[in-house]
């Protein structure tokens, strides 16, 4: 296994996450360790091997510094840019020694948590709704399903077999960290064996593989306030992915999106309506009927002389504001409708108004075609 290449010492891409390292690591860790192959030299050499490649991937600066400039380059110190000390590899920064040194001076012979396993927060998850405008209007109850990681019920968590499948870190001996002396220098980093649990899983369990989590479908009902906004977030607490070691759940985000609606366009609370009258209504004057949110329809009144593109505003008709705001408005926009087949007596009325207004009325337009046909032969 002798290699530089600690992703194919692993035996993991090179995008693996922290979770895919950690569990290849714990798989190659139990095939080689001493204990389980007493004498023999070449699973030893690679369980040394395992156990450097873990500690640059599973720490992030490391990460960083290996895959730009490769072993060579934590050995130097990220390419020469900072110079190792005293030989410890990776260019430590004195910063961070200083760190762990004062940190076990003040936690020694206090527990300071010490063989505690590490909990981690789940990961958040985003999820769409598609809803209509009807059911922004008066609220909804939208079921969600999704996929996400649960806790192992098998082994709750643990990722071991029975209680007897986890024992007590050997190299660390529970402590879940590991001292080093450098000089008159004493600093700690966490256990490349068992990443700073303190504990390393002898007999993983066979449900989840030894994650202590999986992969399982979830349905819930999502109760989406009336009112409710095109993009606006809803947070379910809880409802993402579960932590590790008993750590927190992660969060299900819920972005709602609105169908497009045949009659009305959303405008904040308001909504806008285009309303088709004929020319002879919008001249004269009248009463036409719109649509609502709600169902049903109501009477505005049109004055004689109403224009195209005309807005008239109808109180309270539009969308609940959030947080108990008052409604907006409807905004009926004037379209105005133009008739295309006249019947003779419909042009002989607009003929009269068009003579009545100085304007020449132009032929019909059968007559024009067949008059242009005999000029063109």
């Amino acid at each position: 296994m002798a290699s530089n290449d600690y992703y194919r010492t692993l035996g993991v891409a090179r995008n693996a996450g922290p979770d895919e390292i950690k569990t290849a690591y714990r798989k190659l860790a139990m095939k080689h360790h001493p204990d389980r192959n007493p004498g023999n030299n070449e699973s030893e050499s690679a369980f040394k091997e395992i156990n450097e490649a873990y500690e640059v991937l599973s720490t992030p600066e490391k990460r960083q510094v290996y895959d730009q400039y490769g072993a060579e380059g934590l050995k130097a110190g990220a390419g020469g840019g900072r110079g190792g000390f005293g030989g410890f590899q990776g260019g430590a920064d004195l910063g961070d020694m200083f760190g762990d040194l004062f940190e076990n001076l003040f936690t020694q012979g206090q527990g300071g948590g010490r063989g505690r396993p590490r909990s981690r927060r789940g990961a958040d998850l985003k999820y769409e709704a598609e809803i209509t405008l009807e059911e922004a209007f008066s609220g909804v109850k939208v079921p969600v399903n999704f996929d996400r990681t649960e806790v192992c019920q098998e082994c709750e968590g643990t990722g071991a077999r029975g209680k007897t499948g986890i024992k007590k870190c050997p190299t660390c001996h529970g402590a879940g960290r590991v001292q080093y002396s450098q000089g008159f220098f004493s600093f700690s980093q966490a256990c490349p064996d068992c990443g700073g649990q303190g504990e390393v899983i002898s007999s993983p369990c066979k449900a989840c593989g030894g994650a202590g989590r999986q992969k399982k479908s979830a349905s819930i009902n999502v109760k989406i306030p009336a009112g409710v906004e095109e993009g606006a977030v809803l947070r379910v607490s809880g409802g993402g992915d579960a932590g590790l070691k008993g750590g927190d759940s992660g969060d299900l985000y819920i972005q709602v999106r609105l169908k497009h609606h045949a009659h009305f366009e959303r405008q904040g609370r308001d909504l806008t309506y285009e309303c088709p009258v004929a020319v002879w209504q919008a001249a004269l004057g009248g009463e036409t009927e719109v649509p609502v949110i709600e169902g049903g329809r109501v009477k505005i009144r049109v004055p004689q002389g109403t224009q195209h593109g005309k807005v008239f505003r109808v109180h309270d008709q539009g969308m609940p504001g959030p947080g108990g705001r008052p409604r907006g408005d409807l905004l009926v926009k004037i379209k105005l409708e133009v008739p295309h087949d006249l019947t003779p007596r419909q042009r002989e009325l607009f003929e009269e108004l068009s003579r009545l207004a100085g304007h020449e009325v132009p032929a019909p337009d059968g007559k024009d075609k067949s008059f242009f046909k005999k000029i063109l032969g």
